[in-house]
């Protein structure tokens, strides 16, 4: 990694090397045989020393001449010609005559040592992120309970993350895969509420998930694939707060409900355009937590304005409630004393169902308990309960 332009934005060259080591650990990566990091002042000499951290398990190289040549790849054809000519290091190597190692060895090898110390421009390759994610993992040993299939997956939530951080994407379905001796695999997804690529939504989910997953037989491997992303630009954080962290909470909150309880579970209730109060309040299963929140349909403005609007209750009936009369009043725990109305709705002939269409005066009625309910009167004279002012 090219690194010279952002060292002070990291606060130098040490605590860079520790977060890099500190990442590599949550990505599964632990352990002197597993990682072997080193700086240096061009590409070619930090990756030669880091080679020979881990081929010769050293603690500390000074220099490049102490190195073995097995690091310089456009050497290794060559290694055992220069074993019996008695050079076995960078050093050994530099000392030779410049026209006989290209005459023997080619011009590669000096090149590259030439780039190596700086007197030769270097060409860097850059990395080319692939358009779809997918990551297989053979399993140390075979796992057979959550908690183990939970820690395997993690440092590939964390691979995930680093590549949408690449990307500048954020994910809402990740595809889980556990491999089995014999087939079938087992397959489960985990969906978010947002686009995101932060790892610790994507470990609750998991864990919520696993909750009601029931392992069927030893897993030997597991395998993550996400086939779309959504663009998710870096957000720039707000001094005085937008409102991003509550929507955030609300999104987090019904990813969880949906891990644990299942997508079918969850629903959620919208506001429509429409005259008929039982049809005002739209009750459905939220498909992706990304609807929310539930956009406001009716175009007469807010339900809250009762400039605007009438009172409405609180709380509707499902049914409404047939009403006897007593005292040529209709009667709920006694005659009710009508305080305002008629409010006459008449609405549904669009439909093509016959039940659909309504004709009615509503009025607000006060009970003997002195509660206030909403009732309604049809063309029959039928008097029916349909809601309960709070």
């Amino acid at each position: 990694m090219e690194v010279s332009a952002s060292l002070r934005l990291w606060g130098g060259a040490e605590r860079l090397m520790c977060k890099v080591i500190h990442g590599s650990e949550a990505l599964g990566w632990s352990g002197d045989d597993a990682l072997a990091i080193a700086s240096g002042p061009t590409g070619h000499a930090a990756c030669w020393q880091a080679l020979g951290l881990q081929e010769q398990c050293w603690n500390h190289i000074n220099g490049l001449d102490a190195l073995p040549l097995t690091v310089i790849e456009e050497l290794r054809p060559h290694l055992e010609i220069l074993a019996r000519m008695g050079i076995h290091t960078i050093g050994q190597f530099k000392k030779l005559p410049r026209h006989g190692i290209t005459r023997r060895f080619g011009a590669l090898a000096l090149d590259a040592l030439d780039a190596a110390e700086g007197r030769r421009n270097e060409s860097y390759v850059w990395i080319q992120q692939t358009a779809r994610f997918h990551l297989e993992r053979e399993l140390p040993a075979r796992a057979e309970q959550n908690e183990m299939i939970e820690r395997a997956f993690m440092p590939c939530l964390h691979a995930l993350s680093a590549w949408l951080l690449a990307r500048q994407a954020g994910v809402m379905a990740i595809e889980l895969e556990l491999l089995h001796d014999g087939p079938p695999h087992s397959r489960f997804e985990l969906r978010c509420a947002g686009p995101t690529r932060d790892v610790q939504r994507f470990s609750r989910i998991l864990s919520e998930r696993l909750i009601r997953f029931r392992l069927p037989r030893p897993a030997y491997g597991i395998a993550i694939t996400v086939n779309e992303v959504i663009d998710l630009p870096h957000r720039t954080e707000d001094f005085l707060g937008n409102g991003h962290e509550s929507e955030q909470a609300m999104h987090e909150l019904i990813e969880r409900l949906q891990a644990r309880l299942g997508t079918d579970r969850v629903c959620q209730l919208s506001i429509e355009d429409e005259h008929r109060p039982e049809k005002v309040v739209h009750y459905s299963v939220m498909e992706s937590a990304s609807a929310w929140p539930p956009r406001h349909n009716a175009a007469a403005g807010p339900i809250h304005d009762i400039g605007q609007i009438p009172h409405r209750p609180a709380w509707l009936l499902r049914q409404p409630l047939p009403l006897a009369m007593q005292q040529h009043r209709p009667a709920y725990h006694g005659p009710l004393q009508l305080l305002c109305g008629p409010e006459r709705i008449e609405a549904g002939w669009w439909d093509e169902a016959p039940d659909s269409i309504v004709q009615r005066d509503y009025f607000i009625a006060r009970s003997p308990q002195q509660s206030l309910l909403w009732i309604f009167r049809t063309p029959a004279h039928d008097w029916y309960l349909h809601g309960f002012f709070s």
